[in-house]
């Protein structure tokens, strides 16, 4: 019986020897609706009171992934944090904090299309709590697309299940962010960024999670670049008269 077993998860493994690609548009609808005109519109009612420079905190909205639930590690937090000392020496804010998830009533029960006005207050009132002027507000997501290539033939050997490299994991994160008023709910601007990681190996070896870190890295490097031009530009246009 335990042969059978392994047998037919082998020819599971065999099975799927193609490559599916990603679905961005899931994957973009997941992390959140996008930033429409009359959004925009209702907020153009309200004044911009960000002070020169100032104090950032940001909230990581990690809760519901596509491929599985996971959290930023600290690494990955001082890998966002750095960008935010770069802020610091360009004179654009004067601290950034990491807002926790227990400071906001209600954060485990938000979904990515959840951000009503209700739960953006109780996140601004978490980010006054810190002190902050403006909070970060960043979505994640991920996907993975496993597939075999000619190599997942040796599979059947069992043996080749650990040694031969038959197995592809392809990885995608997406982040989005958006970036809020604490006083008043003014919405400043809006960040998206995406990272792409690939891994080979055997498939009782490869974990999808090794290709999975790798791509937020990317991903986050992408999103902390185009972040911080983006707030040196708005600063720059600020101080312009």
């Amino acid at each position: 019986m335990k042969t059978l077993l392994m047998v037919l998860a082998l020819a599971m493994l065999t099975g799927c020897a193609a490559s599916k690609g990603f679905d961005r548009g899931a994957l973009r609808s997941s992390a959140g609706p996008v930033t429409t005109d009359q959004a925009i519109e209702d907020v153009l009612a309200l004044k911009p009171q960000l002070p020169a420079p100032f104090k950032l905190g940001v909230y990581l909205n990690s809760h519901s992934w596509i491929y599985k639930k996971r959290f930023w590690t600290d690494e990955e937090q001082n890998q966002l944090l750095a960008f935010g000392s770069q802020l610091k020496a360009a004179g654009i804010i004067t601290d950034i904090y990491l807002i926790s998830e227990d400071t906001v009533p209600g954060s485990n029960r938000w979904t990515f299309d959840s951000w009503a006005n209700r739960e953006l207050k109780d996140l601004r009132l978490a980010a006054a709590r810190y002190g902050a002027d403006a909070v970060l507000l960043i979505t994640d997501v991920s996907a993975v697309d496993r597939y075999n290539n000619p190599a997942a033939f040796l599979y059947w050997t069992i043996i080749g299940a650990y040694l031969a490299p038959g197995t592809h994991s392809d990885a995608l994160v997406m982040l989005r962010s958006s970036l809020w008023d604490v006083r008043n709910g003014y919405l400043y601007a809006t960040q998206d960024a995406e990272g792409m990681a690939k891994k080979i190996g055997p498939a009782l070896i490869l974990e999808d999670t090794v290709s999975i870190d790798e791509a937020k890295k990317v991903a986050i490097a992408d999103f902390g670049a185009k972040l911080t031009e983006r707030l040196m530009r708005l600063n720059a246009a600020k101080s312009s008269p």
